[in-house]
């Protein structure tokens, strides 16, 4: 397909942000990355423990560069199907905007207003049933009549909320019309043989009782591949593909129909199938003998589109607790949605919704790598099928994945340095490790084969699925196991591995030329002899069969193939590349959105999607939103509070001190770690140690002694666990004992700081703060480094650094919480099969809500159901722990608690009403005292980051001047949202580069905001929630997430830390020492801090 490349010109080189606004020795930072209006007295640089951003002018507007150039035709990189534009005039708008461009303009020839129909549907809806009607106060006196039972429903949205100035944005989000009104649903089942008729019985007792256990149809099709019996094989990634492929080719009639070539088949019609259902293919690859499989179509099941649309039309419902609604109705369409762009070879799938172009034409801007690593960064993009008000809406946003390069397995390992690895004396020192590395690295990985041939000289190429590298762990299950014949090296080469040589079933057949059948074969001369083939000796072999039966082949004849996603983590650098590349403004993305997603997703043109009458607009929708206006901030000059108001934002702590120091810091020291890069005097690190704490003392207002003991300090110029570990007990030996460390690190170096952390937080129970040697002693922008070290410090001894103001009234008698969990995952391979999950669990204590003590335990593998059997009842006591820790500091237990549940889908919304709230209600009734007047009123608000939904200005008045996305403050609760439903998006931050995520808040529970404000309920949440972010401690800016669910993040990451073990390589850890890190907690004396600030 040809470029189409419109002509327009591209827009002018952005400058850097500029710094700060105060004068220019006093420079400060905010938390997670420095903010050019926030710090101490306005630096633009970040600080403390690796959270700081470039500030400056590092972080550079586009380039104006052609992907994005005017006329119709899109241009660059994104090979619009529009056809070339003509040029766009100087300044003009393209057919889409381009990078020159500070907002998005879409196609046609004026932004459109958001839709009369679906607002004049949402009004109509909220005047029926929202506070003011009568549904509405059934509603509130029912949840009134119930209070503090375990029965709950979601609430109706009271209300839209009117606070802020009106806006209109663009929505990544594309109207979507679907004509038909029924679809039919087949789940697939492959399988190696025919079952019997008593398997067969028992296989549908199995998914009758797994369809009684949960509605989830996706669980129960997953269940039913595992129900199989042990002697039948199970096709899994490519080859489940490929067979399923087969099948439907095959079925009569050549039926309109989609399918995710894993579980589930969707048709037009219902399907002539056998009267068993089974399907039989023959599955033929080159170099291998043909299989046959049978896949059995169950079904249909009816898929009741016509009911969707009724429903998005008329809102009325019967079953209307049932959430999230229409849930197979949507599964099916995404099926079909996905379906062309999963079948194209060129296309990478990943997972349900994810999709990559992996040719060379059709990358998407692939960030270039470095030439030594092993992978490679993709753009591609994600879609989903969203049901709102009035309408079906299709999700399109832009996405990053990372991916192992398209390699030669010989080249790969060449690169490397793994040659001459059959001589032990020319075996390079770093063979071992970096074996281990790629033995992980390329597990369960996808090659393509050269296969001999037939013909002499010939080869032909087939795909096969690779194990590893060859190991002394092979061969467990044959009777004659490899040979290695290299002693004390685990790994395997041509010239060092033997294997059985077995002699064929059928009569007559003769071994390769020198060799002997039922002997132990040498592989590279069986490859000489057999093919001719003069396999490298000193090369990594390869694995191609299992571990218990391995099949061995050269890496010369192996290439790894493209596609292939990377779950372990990247190298510092990776991630820095990575995060640049995402980095782009909305226009950018609005653009890709509209040309480049279009075409890899198959939305236009499409045979199938008219087939199954799909209909994807061309145009993004736009919808109402409103700007909500910042709260003042707090802080102590003098003997009283002064007001601050944020800008863009953040704001200044200029002339001003922290509002309460926390205790008194009277013993401490400070621990210098290796060298930094440039090397630095010792004296100038004493020297900036000490106005550090000076400026502590004397400028923030905290309260520290001056002088650290010893007044040298300590340093340690390895960074070896050990010798940190020997460092700590120096510092715990000194005479008084020091109850803060702060500690220089060389470097950005995460393995180095979580070691730290683990001493500290756990083995030796003192307060760390990590900063890094430079940035401590370098003099442009030191004094805003200090501040921003300083607000961490104060926050670790239990004081407040500014306060919000509360426009509520609810802070005062109200205790906010705030818990997530955390998944095993990024992992090496097999590493994360048995480690937990970690819950981090957060509660207020102060109505200034600046401390958060915090607790984490730990949860079963990968169950993000909290409390009950998952772990031990450990909720109910760590809750009733937080009410206790309120009580002792307020003198009385709270009338309510608003809890902010992190990181949940959807479909996890019942079960945390049904399955996590009695917890929480257990542990109010056995803390309160008896009678049901005396239980706290609770609200339950799930709080989500990891959503795809996006907005883009489109109005120059409405953008945050440096990254182009909305202002900070923009709130969106109509449009793309359902009305039955009380959801609004808020982006409480400023971007400062890129496209902002907004927050996504759903309220699950509220007991709360309709009996205190009735029509105002809207207003005072959505008011609570954006005045909340501006209450992080230890930034000068506002946060994108409210900060009970943020800091809940930070805890459950910090627990990872403290076992990290558990997450590295659990199969070598005895069980004895499985339950010793499993058993850590946070040391006694900092359990009840901010420790894991």
């Amino acid at each position: 397909m040809s470029d189409n490349r419109g002509r327009g010109r591209g827009g002018s080189r952005g400058r850097g942000g500029r710094g700060g606004q105060g004068a220019e020795a006093f420079r400060g930072g905010g938390g997670r990355g420095g903010y050019s209006s926030g710090g101490y007295q306005g630096d633009s640089r970040g600080g403390g423990e690796f959270r700081g951003g470039r500030g400056g002018g590092d972080f550079r507007g586009g380039r104006g560069r052609g992907e994005y150039r005017g006329g119709r035709g899109g241009g660059g990189d994104f090979r619009s199907a529009r056809g070339g534009g003509g040029r766009g005039g100087r300044g003009g708008r393209g057919g889409y905007g381009g990078s020159g461009q500070d907002i998005f303009l879409g196609a046609g020839p004026s932004i459109p207003d958001p839709d009369v129909s679906v607002t004049e549907l949402e009004d109509s809806w909220i005047k029926e049933h929202g506070i003011h009607s009568q549904a509405g106060i059934s509603q509130l006196e029912s949840q009134t009549a119930r209070l503090s039972l375990d029965t709950v429903s979601m609430p109706i949205r009271p209300a839209f909320g009117t606070g802020g100035n009106p806006v209109v944005l663009w929505a990544n989000y594309f109207d979507l019309t679907l004509k038909v009104d029924v679809l039919y649903r087949y789940d697939l089942r492959v399988i190696s043989r025919k079952l019997t008729k008593e398997e067969d019985d028992t296989e549908n007792k199995q998914e009758e009782a797994a369809i009684k256990k949960t509605k989830d149809k996706q669980k129960q099709a997953s269940e039913q591949q595992s129900s199989a019996p042990k002697d039948t094989k199970e096709a899994k990634g490519r080859k489940l593909s490929q067979v399923i492929k087969l099948a439907v080719s095959q079925l009569p009639g050549k039926p309109v129909c989609a399918t995710e070539y894993k579980q589930q088949l969707v048709t037009m019609k219902k399907l002539e199938l056998p009267a068993d259902g089974l399907v039989q293919v023959e599955l033929t690859e080159p170099g291998r003998n043909p299989e046959t499989w049978y896949v059995r179509f169950d079904g249909p099941s009816s898929i009741n589109t016509a009911g969707l649309k009724g429903y998005l039309r008329s809102l009325e419902d019967k079953n209307d607790g049932v959430f999230p609604k229409f849930r197979e109705e949507i599964d099916a369409l995404g099926i079909v949605l996905g379906h062309t762009a999963r079948s194209n070879p060129n296309t990478a799938a990943i997972g349900r919704s994810r999709f990559f172009a992996i040719d060379q034409q059709r990358k998407d801007q692939a960030l270039t790598m470095p030439s030594d690593s092993w992978v490679e960064i993709l753009r591609g993009y994600v879609q989903s099928v969203r049901p709102a008000t009035g309408r079906l809406l299709l999700n399109t946003n832009v996405t990053h994945g990372v991916f192992r390069k398209e390699f030669k397995l010989d080249e790969l390992f060449r690169s490397c340095g793994l040659i001459n690895l059959h001589e032990p004396q020319q075996r390079p020192c770093h063979a071992l490790p970096t074996l281990d590395i790629l033995n992980k690295f390329l597990a369960k990985m996808c090659i393509e084969c050269k296969v001999p041939g037939e013909k002499h000289g010939e080869f032909l190429r087939t795909q096969r699925g690779m194990t590893g590298l060859a190991t002394t762990r092979d061969g467990k299950d044959e009777k004659k196991r490899p040979e290695f014949t290299e002693s004390g090296f685990r790994f395997g080469t041509p010239a060092t591995v033997k294997f059985f040589l077995q002699s064929p079933k059928a009569a007559g057949a003769t071994p390769p030329p020198d060799l002997a059948y039922d002997t132990m074969v040498r592989v590279s001369d069986y490859y000489r002899a057999k093919y001719n083939i003069h396999a490298d000796p000193g090369l990594p072999l390869v694995n191609v069969g299992t571990t218990g039966r391995p099949i061995y082949i050269l890496a010369e004849l192996c290439t790894l193939l493209p596609g292939q996603p990377l779950k372990s983590k990247l190298s510092p650098e990776e991630q820095d590349s990575m995060i640049k590349f995402a980095c782009r403004a909305p226009p950018e993305n609005a653009v890709s959105v509209t040309t480049s997603a279009r075409y890899l997703l198959a939305l236009d043109n499409n045979k199938l999607l008219d087939n199954f009458g799909i209909t994807v607009d061309k145009h993004l929708i736009t919808v109402k939103g409103r700007e909500l206006p910042p709260p003042t901030i707090g802080y102590l000059k003098g003997n009283s509070m002064e007001r601050v108001t944020p800008e863009n934002g953040g704001w200044l702590m200029k002339g001003v001190q922290v509002c309460q120091p926390g205790r008194r810091i009277a013993n401490w020291t400070f621990l210098v770690i290796g060298k930094a890069r440039q090397p630095i005097d010792p004296g100038d690190v004493k020297d900036a140690v000490m106005d550090f704490a000076k400026f502590l003392n004397n400028k923030m207002g905290i309260s520290i002694n001056t002088q650290p003991g010893p007044a040298n300090g300590y340093q340690t110029k390895s960074t070896s666990e050990k010798e940190l570990q020997n460092a700590f007990r120096a510092i715990s030996k000194h005479n008084p004992q020091p109850e803060f460390v702060l500690v220089l690190l060389p470097a950005k170096e995460a393995t180095t700081y979580n070691v730290v952390k683990k001493l500290g937080d756990v083995e030796f129970g003192v307060a760390t703060v990590c900063v890094r040697q430079e940035m401590l002693t370098k003099k442009q922008g030191q004094l805003g480094y200090f501040a921003n070290v300083g607000l961490k410090v104060n926050l670790k001894f239990g004081g407040v650094n500014h306060k919000v103001r509360d426009d509520t009234g609810l802070v005062e008698r109200t205790m906010f919480v705030g818990y997530d969990v955390t998944h095993p995952t990024n992992l090496p391979g097999g590493a994360g099969d048995n480690a937990p999950s970690l819950v981090g669990l957060v509660a207020s204590i102060d109505s200034s809500l600046a401390q958060w003590p915090a607790v984490a335990w730990e949860n079963k593998s990968r169950v993000e159901q909290v409390g009950g059997e998952t772990d031990d009842g450990q909720f109910i006591d760590h809750f009733k722990e937080r009410l206790r820790l309120w009580r002792h500091h307020n003198k009385r237990l709270p009338e309510n608690i608003i809890i902010f549940r992190d990181g949940i889908s959807e479909g996890q919304f019942n079960m945390v009403l049904e399955k996590e709230l009695p917890n929480i209600r257990q542990a109010c009734r056995e803390t309160y005292s008896a009678g049901r007047d005396a239980q706290p009123r609770i609200s339950l608000i799930v709080s989500v980051k990891r959503h795809q939904t996006r907005f883009y200005p489109t109005d120059r008045d409405h953008i945050h001047p440096r990254s182009k996305s909305p202002k900070e403050g923009t709130i969106v609760d109509r449009g793309v949202t359902f009305v039955r439903y009380w959801d609004f998006f808020l982006q409480a931050h400023a971007s400062l580069q890129g496209t902002a995520r907004p927050a996504h808040y759903t309220v699950l529970l509220d007991e709360i905001f309709r009996h205190k404000f009735g029509p105002r309920a809207a207003d005072m949440l959505e008011t609570l929630t954006h005045n909340m972010c501006y209450a992080y401690g230890r930034a000068t800016k506002a946060v994108s997430i409210c900060p009970p669910a943020y800091y809940a993040d930070l805890v459950a990451a910090r627990a990872r830390i403290h076992k990290s073990e558990l997450f590295e390589d659990v199969q070598s850890l005895a069980s004895s020492e499985q339950a010793n890190v499993a058993g850590r907690k946070v040391h006694d004396k900092l359990k009840d801090t901010m420790y894991y600030i």
